[in-house]
């Protein structure tokens, strides 16, 4: 994280109380109205800020509208509502069906400065179906960082990235959920100081679903101007994973639609419940945002080709053992279909899956250059590490160096001591370095 750190040198004029009234730390005046969190030894939380109209009724499939002030005092010590998801992988979100759901925390350092404090905006992972702001605690980065952690619930999966002809006369449709994104950036620009916090020095930050978010937000012109400096991680910014082209998007959008009239018998598949319009983490359409239009003019690949995007500087990386997870699902999958509770991946499964990601011609080279006896004699270990490599390690360099052309780049490489699915780790260590100088 040294990189969101590195922000510079930051005026102390006119930095805003930190207390709304009377010196209370529990308590923050927003643009809206006061708010009172939770106070401990070492920081503050304020949860369930609302920095839009709930998008529903009318507003469903709209861009975000500006959230109505309120009068009093606002309790913000419990996270509000996560975005409508089905909740089936615990770990990544909880289950939700409320379309109110567009809030944000904020967590604070307890100690007041002096000086108005860096900000950091995290961008939940999940496949942009599932997650929530409030699924990754912020007390430590805040506290130990010094800094202003900031994070976003947004809408997801149909609701959040629907593309449809029918949409389009409320504007370009199927970046709901990157458009709620913008608004809660924006909150952040009007509201900072209010936590003392300096707008002039963000860092946008994201994993997974999260981290292509902030690759969309580098080449929004939109964008421009609302983060100072971008971390991304396990998102490689010119692999087509985590974008659409408008195009596809639309006709995805338009037999989607059509699947939920028939299967729900309804006339209209505007009025499907938020339930029904859910699909599971890792199955059903594959959402992300959408290239093509307006909005999103070009792609990475094309933006940082030309140098046409918002120039900040950026820390990229992946995890050295990325598709352990995904390879122990396949091996799950295998026991259940076979009914063997002791099956595993083997030979012929190594060479199938190679082939099935890579095509056959080219599955033969990768299976010598990953040779199962280099990975202790296991073909899902061996598949894991090509899987990675050619699916994260590959485009990572290849953003490292297209990013690299216009802006200080950082890339790093983090090796887990004890991954939690195959267990077979290896010591930990950590690989940071400019990328004009290692790529």
């Amino acid at each position: 994280m040294a990189i969101a750190l590195a922000a510079g040198t930051v005026a102390a004029a006119g930095v805003t109380a930190i207390a709304a009234d009377g010196g209370d730390a529990s308590l923050a005046r927003t643009d809206k109205g006061v708010v009172r969190g939770s106070v401990t030894n070492t920081v503050r939380i304020f949860q369930g800020i609302p920095y839009a109209a709930p998008p529903t009724g009318e507003r469903r499939w709209a861009p975000p509208a500006a959230a109505k002030a309120w009068r009093g005092v606002r309790d913000a010590t419990e996270p509000g509502a996560a975005c409508p998801q089905t909740g089936l992988l615990p770990p990544v979100g909880p289950r939700s069906d409320d379309e109110n759901c567009l809030f944000l925390n904020v967590t604070t350092p307890h100690a007041t400065s002096t000086k108005p404090r860096p900000v950091m905006v995290y961008l939940h992972g999940g496949d942009h179906t599932d997650g929530a702001g409030a699924m990754h605690g912020a007390q430590r980065l805040a506290a130990e960082g010094n800094v202003i952690v900031v994070t976003v619930n947004y809408r997801l999966a149909a609701l959040g990235y629907l593309a449809h002809p029918d949409l389009e006369t409320r504007g370009e449709s199927g970046n709901y959920g990157f458009r709620d994104q913008q608004a809660a950036l924006r909150w952040v620009q009007r509201n900072a100081a209010a936590f003392g916090a300096d707008p002039d020095n963000v860092t946008l930050f994201g994993q997974s679903a999260g981290g292509y978010s902030t690759c969309a937000h580098l080449v929004a012109p939109s964008s421009a101007g609302l983060f100072d400096r971008v971390i991304q991680q396990s998102a490689p910014c010119t692999a087509t994973m985590g974008q659409r082209d408008r195009e596809d998007a639309l006709a995805e959008g338009m037999a989607t639609a059509s699947e939920i009239e028939k299967e729900q018998g309804l006339d209209d598949w505007r009025t499907a419940s938020p339930e029904q319009w859910v699909n599971a983490f890792g199955t059903g359409p594959e959402y992300a945002p959408v290239y093509g239009g307006k909005l999103l003019p070009r792609t990475p690949q094309k933006a940082f080709a030309t140098g046409q995007f918002n120039k900040v500087p950026v820390l990229q990386g992946i995890n050295h053992y990325e598709e352990r997870a995904r390879v122990y699902g396949l091996e799950l999958a295998k026991k259940a279909a076979t009914g063997d509770p002791d099956a595993q991946i083997d030979q012929s499964d190594y060479h199938a899956h190679l082939e099935q990601e890579f095509g056959k011609e080219q599955a033969s080279v990768i299976a010598a250059r990953y040779p199962i006896s280099d990975h202790d004699n296991s073909p899902a270990l061996a598949l894991a590490a090509a899987l990675t490599d050619g699916n994260w390690a590959r485009h990572s360099v290849d953003s490292g160096r297209a990013l690299s052309g216009h802006v200080p780049t950082y890339i790093r490489i983090r090796r887990q001591r004890g991954p939690l699915v195959l267990g077979r780790g290896l010591p930990e260590a950590r690989v940071r370095g400019r990328s004009r100088a290692h790529l």
